[in-house]
Parts: C-alpha cells; structure tokens; sequence
C-alpha cells in the first residue's frame, strides 16, 4: 500500500450554451478583470463560446452574430469604448517616456484602426518631435543618462546611451539633442517643453 495522498480527480465542466445572457456575463467578466479592445473581446468571447457552440451544434456565424451584438450593447452603454482606450494607452506610454513611432507600433499591435491610431496621437496635443524630445528627456532622466552622471565617466557612456536611445525608437537628433544636455535643469526644462 502506497503512503501517496490521493490525486483528486479532475472535475471536467460540460460546455454551456453561449446565449447572448452567458455572452453578455463572460464579457462583463473579462472586462472586470483586464482593459480590452473590441477585437481583444470579440476574440476572447469567439474562444470561450467554441465549445458549447460546437456541443449545441450552432453555425460560427450565429455566435458571432450574437457576440458582435453584445458587443455592441457595452458599447452603447459606455463600457467599452476603443478610441478612449487608445488615447489613455497612448497618454500612458508618453508619460513613460516611448517615442511617437513605439506608441503608433503598440496601438497598432493591439488592433485599433489607423483613424483611431491617429486620434489618439492628435490627442497627445503635440507635434511628434516635440513628444519625442519630452520622451527622450523622461527616459534620460529614468535612466539616469547624460548629465545625471557623473562629468568624468560622461564621455565614455555617451555611447552606450546613444545606442540605448535608439533602440528605445528615438531618432539619432532628438537623442543627441536630449544627451548634449549639459545640467539636469535642462533636461527638467525639455519634459516641460520649455527648451
């Protein structure tokens, strides 16, 4: 006889019936836990109804029918709405010091139109390279570049922190602009926008 703790059996759920109320409530759910694009939850949704879909023997296009309307029900209702989503998300990356053409790429990778793409960009309220030149400065200052180092070993890791900037997106003139800085107060004054 084995000392071994029993194994509990795996409990196995049989699939619902994806009406439009369990649609409505797996969305509702998802979107209490994670922000979502409409293309994020109708690809959500499509994958948790393929299941009891395939069991109640309903058409692909009757599910996405029924998920498409309620999505547009939270949509009208305000919960879910893309071209916000998209200005907060590109607010938030331009805080975090990301360059104009790193925020297009993300928005882009997560499925928002090339209008609201541009929307959100527009909302921004700046021309790019002024974005680019106030994210450059955040991102120096994060990183304690340029001159928040130390004069001495400056020269050395100016290298280094071109490359850095570049591989982050920014353009050789806005990093060479932000790391020819030569105080901090210079730098403070760039994520103003007063330089």
């Amino acid at each position: 006889m084995s000392d071994e703790p029993e194994k509990k059996a795996k409990r196995i759920y049989k699939p619902k019936e994806p009406t439009s109320r369990w649609l409505r409530d797996a969305a509702l759910r998802y979107l209490n836990r994670f922000p979502a694009t409409t293309m994020k939850l109708r690809q959500h949704l499509l994958r948790k109804a393929s299941a009891g879909a395939e069991m109640f023997e309903i058409p692909k296009e009757e599910i996405l029918s029924r998920i498409d309307a309620e999505i547009g029900k939270l949509v009208e209702a305000g919960i879910l709405n893309d071209k916000e989503f998209a200005a907060s998300k590109a607010r938030v990356m331009a805080r975090d010091g990301k360059p104009v053409a790193r925020i297009s790429l993300k928005l882009k990778e997560m499925g928002f139109s090339d209008d609201l793409q541009d929307h959100a960009l527009a909302e921004l309220g700046e021309e790019g390279r002024d974005l680019d030149l106030k994210a450059a400065a955040r991102y120096v200052r994060k990183r304690k570049f340029g001159p928040f180092k130390p004069a001495d070993t400056r020269a050395e890791r100016e290298e280094k922190e071109l490359a850095s900037l570049a591989r982050t997106g920014f353009s050789f003139d806005v990093a060479r602009r932000v790391l020819d800085a030569e105080t901090t107060e210079e730098i403070e004054a760039l994520i103003r926008g007063e330089a």
